[in-house]
């Protein structure tokens, strides 16, 4: 047997073996895809009705949100109101005490000059 013969076994041999390592890459290429396909359809399938959840949490948290600002904003209306009525009856009561104050005053300036 020559040397021809004998690196044509080995280029058969070697290329069976490239071909076979080819093929090896190719299916586990293959099965690594599937499997991150699959991955990805379940990561889909859970995480849209999360996201749907989140987004019916979000809008009911906005409308409590929108809820608690109306109620705020009728207890600054009401302490307005209250501060008002506060400052009318404060400036109606002690208008007359004022009054009777400075008579009392001057009543007093009066008795004490005719002593």
């Amino acid at each position: 047997m020559g040397v021809t013969p004998v690196l044509q076994i080995i280029a058969l041999v070697a290329g069976t073996a490239f071909f076979a390592v080819a093929i090896f890459g190719v299916f586990e290429a293959v099965a690594t895809l599937r499997s991150v396909r699959r991955l990805s359809d379940e990561v889909h399938t859970r995480l849209v009705p999360l996201i749907e959840k989140a987004n019916i949490t979000v809008d009911a948290f906005n409308a409590e949100l929108l809820r608690i600002d109306g109620i705020v904003t009728q207890i600054e209306e009401v302490s307005d109101r209250v501060s008002s009525t506060t400052n009318a009856v404060q400036d109606a009561v002690h208008g007359p005490i004022e009054a009777v104050s400075n008579m009392g005053a001057r009543l007093r300036g009066v008795l004490k000059r005719h002593r």
